[in-house]
């Protein structure tokens, strides 16, 4: 599968090698893995390493190809301390549960289900502003400066 249909880019690589080593890939798989670019800078190295390789692959390929399996499969990714992005959708839902309440408590009767709809879309706005606001300032997500670096790169 072509690496950037992908979310999980180890599993990408992973399974890219180990369909190469077992002849099972599509025919231009291994050229599609081999000249696409992946956002993780360790994971883009192996591909590079595994770009290297002679074709065709003879045993000292294939045992290169193995090895770089390996590496994928004791690949972690993240690093486990650094903390991980609030969701947008996580703070929308908590603005509107605020919003529920604020609009359950202003309900008047015979006023219909539309009356004071600000009640409800403004704190999921104020939500998501505050999920935003926190990456920022604790550098996270699009605003993590590995991210934004790669970007300015060309990635996006």
């Amino acid at each position: 599968m072509h690496p950037h249909f992908m979310r999980d880019e180890r599993q990408c690589v992973f399974e890219t090698i180990g369909a190469f080593l077992s002849g099972s890939g599509g025919k231009w798989d291994w050229d599609d893995f081999i000249s696409c670019s992946l956002m993780n800078p360790e994971l883009d190295k192996i591909r590079r390493q595994a770009a290297a390789i002679d074709l065709p692959l003879d045993a000292e390929g294939a045992d290169t190809l193995k090895a770089l399996l390996v590496q994928v499969e004791q690949f972690t990714g993240d690093d486990p301390k650094k903390q991980k992005p609030w969701r947008v959708e996580f703070g929308m839902a908590c603005g509107l549960a605020v919003g529920a309440v604020l609009w359950c408590a202003s309900y008047l009767d015979g006023g219909g289900p539309f009356q004071n709809l600000q009640l409800i879309l403004f704190p999921a706005a104020i939500g998501i502003t505050a999920v935003a606001l926190r990456n920022k300032r604790k550098q996270l997500g699009i605003y993590d400066p590995e991210i934004i670096a790669r970007n300015k790169g060309g990635r996006v």
